[in-house]
């Protein structure tokens, strides 16, 4: 048994198919397979159920996937106070995050904790313009923003960028919305939809093209708190719009509570990062919480 065993057993339990586990780690998907059969073989017991649908995990080998997880975890704690030995992370990090960045940043904070007690965070939901005011004023050390990928250059310039992900906006509609089931929404089916939105640039520019295809977009409200348009999706049957990360780490995401669905219309490409100052790019902190926050994003 070995710590690249545990890893390709731990991600094709992520994704339940060992085709996406392989592009993921950029592996072969025979290259898994046999190493999922080795451990197997080498522990006596079943860890998946496969199928042509997918790999899924036996609820009798949960306890066998924590430990996986707990000795990866340790692994990469030892590399990074390796990195980092004789270094004093202590002090205060200021982040500020777009909406739905938050439950991922909030893990690599409780971590980093768990090791420097000494350091403490201040964390804020800004709208990415205000996150990069916040940068250029020096009142946030770091930022995790969406911007349109062809405005980065000029938005950000004299800035440190650091994409962690990309992609496009999406529709969200709760469980018992008619738009549930559909895979891609069409744009016809958003006339008599009511909005919540976030007060963001992203997303005003995404209404407005909306728009000019379909007429008036019906707006509830506007907000800066992602809760009240989380509780206006719940009881009001809203639908609100977001980039596709900003869905990815919700809770109800996970339960199945809501979906975020595709739209039928062209977009522009839409790039998630951290913005920070060229200054700061060599802080010992923020290499290490940056380190932090890669790791617990790809074993969630």
């Amino acid at each position: 048994m070995n710590l690249e065993q545990m890893a390709y057993a731990l991600e094709v339990a992520k994704t339940a198919s060992i085709t996406t586990a392989s592009a993921s780690l950029c592996v072969t998907q025979s290259t898994i397979s046999q190493a999922i059969t080795r451990l197997e073989k080498e522990l006596g017991i079943k860890l998946f159920e496969r199928s042509r649908n997918g790999a899924y995990p036996l609820e009798q080998a949960k306890a066998i996937f924590d430990k996986f997880k707990s000795v990866l975890d340790t692994i990469q704690m030892i590399k990074e106070d390796a990195e980092y030995i004789g270094e004093l992370i202590s002090g205060e990090l200021r982040l500020s995050a777009i909406p739905g960045g938050i439950p991922a940043i909030i893990k690599a904070v409780a971590s980093m904790k768990n090791i420097h007690a000494d350091l403490t965070f201040e964390l804020s939901e800004k709208p990415s313009s205000l996150i990069i005011k916040d940068i250029r004023d020096k009142q946030a050390d770091l930022g995790l923003i969406a911007l349109y990928q062809d405005d980065i250059d000029e938005q950000l310039q004299g800035l440190r960028f650091y994409p962690i992900d990309e992609g496009f906006m999406r529709i969200c509609v709760n469980s018992s919305s008619a738009l549930a089931a559909n895979k891609s929404i069409a744009l016809q089916d958003l006339k008599e939809q009511t909005f919540v939105l976030f007060n963001d640039e992203l997303i005003d520019q995404f209404i407005l093209a909306l728009s000019s295809e379909i007429g008036d977009v019906n707006v509830l409200f506007r907000t800066n708190n992602s809760e009240v348009i989380n509780a206006a999706l719940q009881q009001l049957n809203a639908v609100t719009v977001g980039h596709e990360y900003s869905f990815a780490h919700h809770t109800n995401f996970q339960r199945n509570d809501y979906f975020a669905k595709e739209l039928d219309m062209p977009q522009r490409l839409i790039s998630i990062g951290w913005v920070l100052q060229e200054s700061k790019a060599s802080s010992t902190t923020i290499r290490r919480f940056l380190d932090r926050f890669q790791y617990v994003s790809l074993s969630k």
